[in-house]
Parts: C-alpha cells; sequence; structure tokens
C-alpha cells in the first residue's frame, strides 16, 4: 500500500502541506483557501450533497474491490461485488463516528448515505462492472494517503492527496485512475482539470512506480457514468517530472507571498457567504493578512 510514513527529522507544520484543493481554492476565492486552508476550518464550512455522497460511494467501493483481490474479489460474482457499495457505506460511517476530529472528511457526507442514494450507487456499480466484464483492470498496489516532500528556499513543504486506485492498464503500462461521478456528464467533462490534477497525482506516485521498475505511467479519469471515454488521460516519462515539480514550487510561492485577503463573492462560495464571514476575516487579520 502508499501510505506516507512521517519521520521526526520530516515534521512539517501542517500549513506547510498543500493539496489540489489548495491549489484550486486559491485561485477561484482567496478568501475561501484561506479559511479552509490557514484557519483549518475546511470541514467546518464544507457541504455535502446527496451526489457528492454517490461518489464517494462508488470510489471506497471500488478500492474495498481491489484491497479483497487476495479473497478471490476479481473472481466473484458481479451480484456480490456490488455488495461491496453497502460494505463501504457501513466503513465510512464508523469511521466518521471513532475520529478524534469533528467534522471531518466523512461528516458533510454520511447524512446522505439514505436507502436511495445507495441503491443508486449499486445500480451505478453494477452497469459499470458489467461493461467492464472483460476488461477490468487490476490494481498493482493499494493507494492510501501520499505525499511528496519538495523544498523551497531551505523550507520543506508537503505536496499530499492521491487518486483512488493505481490499476494496471491492457499494454501493460500503470494508470492512475481517479474516479469521477458526474449527474451531469457533459458539464462534468467540461470542467474536468486536466492540467494540475493528472501532473500532482503522477508526482505523488513517482518513486513508488519508479521503485517497481515502470519507466512511465498513464493518468486517466474514469467516469462512473461513462467508463468507455479514455479520452480523459496523459502519459507521463516518470523519470524526469522535474518541471511539473517546479510548476507546484511556483505556486506555493504564490501563496505565501500573499497577504491580502480577497473575496470572488460567488453565490456558491462556501466561505463568502458563511455566517462566520466576519469572525473568519478577524482571525485572519490576527494572523497577519489584510484586506486587499
Amino acid at each position: 500500500m502508499v501510505q506516507y510514513k512521517p519521520m521526526a527529522r520530516d515534521f512539517i507544520p501542517k500549513i506547510r502541506g498543500y493539496s489540489l484543493s489548495d491549489f484550486h481554492d486559491f485561485d477561484s476565492c482567496v478568501f475561501k483557501f484561506l479559511v479552509k486552508h490557514d484557519l483549518d476550518k475546511k470541514y467546518e464550512i464544507g457541504k455535502g450533497s446527496p451526489q457528492m455522497a454517490l461518489g464517494v460511494l462508488l470510489d471506497r467501493a471500488i478500492k474495498e474491490i481491489h484491497r479483497n483481490r487476495d479473497k478471490g474479489s476479481y473472481k466473484a460474482p458481479i451480484d456480490r461485488l456490488v455488495n461491496s457499495v453497502k460494505y463501504a457505506s457501513e466503513l465510512i460511517i464508523k469511521e466518521e463516528k471513532a475520529s478524534n476530529k469533528h467534522p471531518n472528511f466523512s461528516t458533510a457526507v454520511v447524512e446522505f448515505f439514505s436507502e436511495d442514494i445507495i441503491k443508486t450507487a449499486e445500480d451505478v456499480l453494477r452497469k459499470y462492472l458489467t461493461d467492464a466484464k472483460d476488461s477490468f483492470r487490476k490494481a498493482i498496489l493499494d493507494i492510501d494517503f501520499c505525499k511528496k516532500i519538495i523544498e523551497i528556499d531551505k523550507e520543506k513543504y508537503v505536496l499530499w492527496g492521491g487518486p483512488d486506485t493505481l490499476e494496471m492498464g491492457k499494454d501493460g503500462t500503470p494508470e492512475i485512475i481517479d474516479y469521477k461521478s458526474r449527474l451531469d456528464l457533459t458539464k462534468g467533462k467540461q470542467n474536468m482539470d486536466m492540467d494540475l490534477m493528472p501532473k500532482l497525482y503522477t508526482l505523488l506516485l513517482q518513486e513508488e512506480l519508479l521503485g517497481k521498475g515502470f519507466k512511465k505511467a498513464r493518468f486517466k479519469v474514469v467516469f462512473w457514468q461513462d467508463p468507455k471515454d479514455e479520452s480523459f488521460s496523459e502519459v507521463f516519462e516518470l523519470e524526469d517530472l522535474s518541471k511539473i515539480e517546479e510548476i507546484f514550487k511556483e505556486k506555493i510561492k504564490k501563496i505565501i507571498a500573499n497577504k491580502e485577503i480577497s473575496f470572488c463573492m460567488l453565490p456558491f462560495c462556501e466561505a463568502c457567504n458563511n455566517e462566520k464571514a466576519d469572525e473568519y476575516v478577524e482571525m485572519l487579520e490576527g494572523m497577519g493578512y489584510s484586506l486587499g
């Protein structure tokens, strides 16, 4: 399993860690980024939805299918594999309750784990497995939480996150897969990030893949509602991703150089429209930020 194992010398303050969502937030709304990242209010202002819950269930279900491959999951009948959705919901609910931090990642979605959502997820998974019956990609290894330490001006920073699975492609090229569930498939495809996401997730898995002897990898988005669309993919040469690493270093430099609070003021922004927005501004001003 790909999982970051911290060492004492690797201790880096949480505020110097950045995920794909952090980069997206900074580009779309600086205030949202600062509230979620610097104030660590990500799960307090985050709102779930049935659509989000559906995606979380499906992603966890496919991970559990791969994780149980040694127990015969790859040879199991589809009806049995579909039960992984219910199993996934139970695991997520259990993990949410057991977490020492509330709210947490799962808090925003567990309330939407209704019978209808679970049934919908089961139907989507059944169709996916039926369509992929003869081309189901097996996992190379399991992915948990990935981190990569980078250095900027003699200070250490962390890139973190990760895709859903790492599977073997038909041509023997490892495929870094991020599954996406979209009710509005056309809009979802139009808005899909095929710039930063492929670069970051490939960079996070670079060392692991090189260690297993692979020289290149394919990043791919797989849509649950259209799994045969393989156009959302990009192949990377793994031996030199220095230019890609530099892209994220420059983004981090831009972020840490910023000392102003600016707002997008869009009607759907979870930070700009939050009832505690004024309180968050005061907290940020106490950290040295000023209104732009």
